[in-house]
């Protein structure tokens, strides 16, 4: 499907933009082999939605069957180690309540 989206844009008249996510196993400090599940948590947390815009159109490309929490996403990655330490626990919850309204937020502009 990324394919299909790259060629698109590429042979689509007038500007285009690409938004890419690209894990980096030694930055974000997770096993390489995990590079799909980082992925996959990233879009079924809805931290990495995936939607377009075309003609001023907001299309949402997938919505996960059961929103996963942000734990999900956050906890494989070693640089997201200090927010699962007893005095953050705030901060995690303000992630997902950023997150939740960014989502929101997108199903709107997607009529959802």
């Amino acid at each position: 499907m990324e394919n299909r989206k790259a060629e698109k844009a590429i042979y689509t008249p007038g500007a285009a933009f690409l938004n890419v996510m690209a894990p980096c196993p030694r930055g974000w400090r997770y096993n390489t082999p995990d590079i799909i599940k980082i992925c996959n948590a990233a879009v079924d947390t809805c931290f990495w939605p995936l939607f377009e815009v075309i003609d001023g159109k907001w299309i949402l490309n997938y919505e996960p069957k059961k929103k996963l929490p942000i734990e999900d996403f956050l906890k494989p990655q070693g640089r997201f180690k200090h927010l699962f330490q007893k005095e953050n626990e705030e901060k995690i919850a303000q992630i997902q309540a950023e997150v939740d309204r960014r989502w929101e937020d997108l199903l709107y502009k997607c009529n959802k």
